[in-house]
This record gives structure tokens, sequence and C-alpha cells, in this order.
């Protein structure tokens, strides 16, 4: 990754950390490039030189064509990573200036020249404009929002319906209870979940748990045009005006979404669940299911407050409730483990239904209890359901992709620690060596005034979760074994993992579905996807992460001048990070502003949690209320900048700072 100060960090390819690279030996590589590196130990680390440029990764250039001389055109490059100046070659130009285009890369910087080299491909519209702007993010990461043709064709020759060849060698489960519980707008169902009750007494007896999957793996063949272009897309792309899929329509929205009142084809996890959470009788199958009914999380929300008024037919609230029940069950065992929960906010955009480019608001997804209940009751039976694929794989030595969460850096742990002493919390990094750990040092604070503060400073403490052959366990889950197996409609290991199954299931002669059932994969083509779904799902992430700050930015442009309530979540020497109570967006206050506002320079301290004024020896703390004014919005940066106007401790030992002055 290369930063715009003309410093770098490559990651090691062997899983071994990252090397940082100074100033003026990154060579002629670009962000994203395979390297070869010399590396040496530095003070903060390993460092290194470039030695070599082994693959480009990276193909084009978006930006805005500008003219420079009377015969130069260069492209004002919409990613800061760019380092070199690109120029663009060959092709008609003057009637895209002062618009943003795309480009292809034609030479890339060598001995002979510094620059990048491009051709402009098209058009794409004024910067921005936020349709332009979207384009430009879904450039940068690769992601495709038109199928080939080839692609489109084979999709369509996909049956609408579900037919007596594709029942072969499946159990029939169109009988039992299935209901799916997604959001309201959702268009593609991955999974429906259905409970029985082994006994009278709900409070005391066993449950059967059956958690059904869309069965991709039986209408996108290996090999397949939409297969090739899965592996490509890896994952489907969720942003706040538009959905960009894994899979074509006809099959992500149709054949193999679970709708209700429907046959589909499913492959099924089924267990029992004793009271205690504790799963036994876990089996796979390939399985036909009618999913009964389609509930929203807002609904399933309502029947589980206590105090509403049913909505629902009486026996689909039994079901709910008993599908709560089994979650909570699950939940409850999982924490007893050890498993960590990190309570941070996830915002959502509000657009309006009519105008789709008209923001209505930015929240919090989860804002009420009863909402995050909803959410929960879902996540546990899916937690449950890979969990038990991966405890499968594990004992039966199977290739498959497993979802891995490694146990956190020591170095990071140890950073972490300095943090929490500096807001008043003494804990020993080796502690939080264990999930338990982990999770009894966050329980501690949860009731900590800056028990949000805490919770990010975790986050970033731990690993990143990535897809691996190699079992290394899920830290934050508390988990042996763990599998990504419920979404194969929106995620490529998903559908490789289903392929893993039925061969499994073939070779024990149980229900694998039709023939052809798919091919037992090798180690190293696992592999491959393993290392693919890693890269490509950071990539749709940051994605999924620039479209939110871009509509954030346009939301806020006609607030400007505003004053709004909000939290500091962030420092660094540039400034202070703060996210607002509502509209629930982050911004930053850049340090000379900062400084301008309170009339004093502050320095960082080494813990990263708190500024101190050098003529006041004032503090702001990580965690502390402010209010601040909306300076500026930019769409083209997709940042949103502020300026203080007070502060408000959270500590009752320390005086709030007084309002500061308009200057």
């Amino acid at each position: 990754m290369v930063n715009p100060g003309g410093f770098a960090f490559a990651k090691r390819l062997d899983g071994e950390g990252s090397v940082f690279i100074p100033p003026g030996r990154l060579g002629d590589a670009l962000d994203g490039d395979e390297v070869e590196v010399d590396i040496w130990p530095g003070d903060k680390g390993p460092e290194g030189r470039l030695r070599a440029v082994i693959k480009r990764r990276r193909t084009r250039v978006v930006g805005i064509l500008a003219k420079a001389g009377n015969r130069r055109w260069v492209l004002e490059a919409e990613d800061m990573r760019l380092l070199p100046t690109v120029t663009v070659v060959g092709g008609s130009r003057g009637t895209a200036f002062g618009k943003v285009v795309v480009s292809r890369i034609v030479d890339y910087p060598c001995r002979r020249h510094s620059d990048i080299r491009v051709e402009v491909e098209r058009e794409l519209g004024e910067p921005g404009e936020l349709d332009v702007e979207v384009q430009k993010i879904l450039i940068e990461r690769s992601i495709d929002d038109h199928f080939p043709t080839r692609v489109l064709e084979e999709a369509e020759k996909t049956p609408e319906r579900v037919t007596d060849d594709d029942l072969g060698n499946r159990a029939d489960l169109r009988a039992f209870g299935f209901m799916t519980i997604d959001p309201p707008d959702a268009r593609d169902f991955d999974d429906a979940v259905c409970v029985t009750p082994l006994g009278e007494d709900s409070d005391s007896c066993d449950f059967r748990l059956h958690v059904a999957v869309a069965d991709v793996s039986h209408y996108v063949r290996d090999g397949s045009a939409i297969d090739e272009e899965a592996i490509f897309r890896c994952f489907s792309a969720y942003l706040p005006d538009r959905a960009i899929p894994m899979l074509p329509e006809a099959l992500s929205t149709h054949i193999c979404s679970l709708v209700a009142d429907e046959d589909r084809a499913a492959m099924v996890v089924a267990m029992t669940v004793d009271p205690a959470g504790a799963v036994r009788d876990l089996e796979v199958m390939a399985a036909v299911i009618h999913s009964q009914r389609r509930l929203s999380y807002n609904q399933v929300a309502h029947e589980l407050n206590e105090g509403a008024e049913p909505r629902l037919p009486l026996p689909i609230c039994r079901r709910i409730r008993d599908l709560r029940l089994v979650s909570d069950r699950l939940r409850a065992a999982r924490l007893r483990r050890g498993a960590v929960e990190l309570n941070l906010p996830e915002t959502k955009i509000l657009l309006d239904d009519d105008d789709r480019t008209r923001i209505r608001d930015v929240v919090q997804s989860r804002a009420s209890p009863e909402m995050a209940r909803a959410y929960n009751l879902i996540e546990e039976l899916m937690l449950a359901a890979n969990e038990g694929v991966g405890q499968i794989a594990v004992e039966n030595r199977l290739p498959i992709v497993f979802r891995v969460h490694a146990t956190p850096d020591v170095k990071k742990l140890e950073k972490l620690c300095d943090a929490a002493a500096a807001l008043g919390i003494r804990v020993d990094p080796e502690t939080l060596e264990t999930p338990r750990g982990v999770q009894k040092f966050l329980s501690k604070t949860s009731t900590r005034t800056r028990h949000e503060a805490l919770n990010s400073l975790m986050l970033r403490a731990m690993a990143q979760a990535e897809y691996r052959t190699e079992n290394v366990g899920h830290f934050a889950l508390a988990s042996k074994a763990y599998a990504h197996f419920t979404s194969p409609i929106r995620r490529y290991p998903d559908l490789v993992t289903h392929r893993v199954m039925k061969a499994w299931l073939q070779k024990e002669g149980k229900k694998c579905g039709p023939h052809p059932v798919p091919h037992m994969p090798k180690l190293v083509e696992s592999d491959e996807h393993s290392a693919r779904s890693s890269t490509r799902e950071r990539e749709v992430m940051q994605a999924e992460r620039d479209a939110k700050a871009l509509f954030s930015a346009v939301h806020m442009l006609d607030r400007i001048g505003d004053r709004f309530e909000g939290r500091i979540t962030g420092m660094s020497q540039g400034g202070v990070f703060v996210q607002l109570a509502s509209p629930c967006v982050d911004g930053m206050i850049k340090m000379a502003s900062f400084e301008k506002t309170t009339r004093e320079s502050y320095t960082l301290d080494d813990s990263g949690v708190f500024l101190m004024g050098s003529r006041t020896g004032f503090k702001i703390i990580l965690g502390d209320r402010v209010v601040v004014e909306v300076e500026n919005s930019s769409v083209a940066r997709r940042q949103i900048d502020f300026r203080l106007v007070e502060t408000s401790s959270l500590d009752s030992q320390r005086s709030s700072r007084p309002r500061a002055k308009r200057t």
C-alpha cells in the first residue's frame, strides 16, 4: 500500500506481516503491484527497498483530463496513491477537457521514463456528479456493474423453476416450516431457517435446527462462463444506491434465491441444540425446500418487543420466538467459551424512494435493541451452520477454504494496553492473547464512559479475518474451525465450500444432489481461491466504505455552517476524527483548524489517545464529546471537514474546556 506521503508498506506473501518502504526506495512500483523487496531490521520493524516489480496489478487510471503546456495532456488521478505523473498519449482528448475519464495504462514507469502513460478509453462526466463519483469508485476497485454478453446469454438458459431432474438425490424438506428473514429491500435470499421443538416445554427441551442455503453450485458449474465471472467478481458489492451482484439476476434474485412459496434447491445444515446451547447430531445434505414466509427484520423486531401487540399470525409469532430461543442458547454457549463481541456502530444511507440520488439521512442501522436482536437472531444461526461445516471439514480433512481470524499481534496488543492505560485502565498484554481474556477486558470496560473508544482500539489491535486453506481457527468467535457456507449467492468462497461438501457427501453415500456432482478440488485450487477471495474482499469492502463516505459528503453539502454534537473517534498528527450523533457521518477537524480555534498548539501522546495543549496543558481525549461546525464537504475527496466549537469531557474529575471563540 502506497501512502501519498511517498512511503509504502509491502505485505509479505508468506503471512509474516508488512515491510516499511521509506520515501525514495519505492522505485517504479505502483500501489497494488506484486514486488520483490530487500529487507533489513529497522527501528520500528522491518524496512526495505524495491528490487523488482514482479507483477503489475493496476491496468486503468481514473481522473480529470487536464492540459500541461501546448502539446502535453495529463490526467489528474483520482487515486492519491498514484505518485507518478500520468501522461495521456494518443487519441482525441480536447472534447473531454476538465471531464472525468477512464484511461488504460499502455506504459508503466521504468528506467526510460518515470511517468505512467495512458490512453483515454471513455468519458464519465463532470466531476462531482454523484453517478460519476460512484463510477469512479467502482473502476478504482475493479468492480463491473455490467455482465459480459456471454454470461448473460448463459444465465438466460437457466430454468425458472425447479424441475423433476433437480430433485434427484435430495432430502425432501418442503413440509418443514422454513422462513427467510432479511432487510425489507432485499432482493436475493441466501438462507432460510426452521426450528422444531423436540419436547413439550420449549424452555427445557431440545430443538432441531435446519439452516437451508441456496444451492448455487447446482446451477453454477465449474468452468462455465458464469463461474469464471463469479471468480473474477468474487463478492457482491452493496452500495447505498445499488447492489452489484456476483451472479446475474436470473440466478441471484430468481432460481437460486429462496423466495417464499416456491420450491428451491438447497444445501441444508441440520443440528440438535440442547438447553445449554450444545450442538450434536450435525449433518449436511442436499435438499429441496419450500419457504413458507418472507419476513423482514423490522417485522421480527416488532414481534420480539414484549410490549407490542402481535401483527403476524400466532403460529408465525411462535416460530419467531422459538428461533430467538435457539439463537439465545447458541449465543450464550459461544460467549461462555470466550467469543468476542465488539459493539461498534454501523451506518446506513437512507435514500428517497422516488429519487435515488436524494439522500434523506445517514443513521445507525441497528438503532433499537429490538432491531439489534432481530439481526442477531439470524447471525447466530448462520454462525452455527458455518461452524458446523468447518467442524466437518476438519474431521474429514477436506480441502476447504476456511474463514480464519488469527491471534492478535503482540506489538499491537502492547500498543493497545498503552492506550488503555492512558485512559485509566490497566491491562496486561498477555491476558489479551486469548479470546476469553479479550472478552473479560471488554466486559470490564463496558460501563466506562469511553467504552466505545476502547472497542475501536480493540478492533484496530485485532488481526483482519481472511480466507485460508490452513485452519488457524477464528479468534473472535473462539472457534476451532469456521468456514463460510451460508451466502453462496454473494460470496464465492461459500460456493467453493458447497462444492467440497457435495463431493464429500457423494463419497459418503449421502444426499449430494443429482449428477454430475462437483469434483473434490485439489488443495492448490482451494489455495488459489482463498488468496483471491481475501484480496477481492478487501477491495469490495473498501468500495462500500468509499461509497458511504461519498454519499455522506453529498448529504452534508447543504449543512455547511450548521453545528452538530459528536464524539472523537480517532487522532493523528493531521487532526482529530469525529463522528456525529445525527446524522451519523464521519469527518475531521484538521490540526491547523483545531489549533487556530483553540489558540494553542497540541502534541499527540505516544499512545495516540490524547492531545495536550502546549500552553494550557488541557487534554483532548479519545471519546470526548464535541460540538463541531461543518466547515466544508468535498464530494471529490469524500471527506467532511469540521471546525471545533466546544469540547465536553467525559471524565467527572476533569473540567470541560470553555467554548472556543469564532475567529
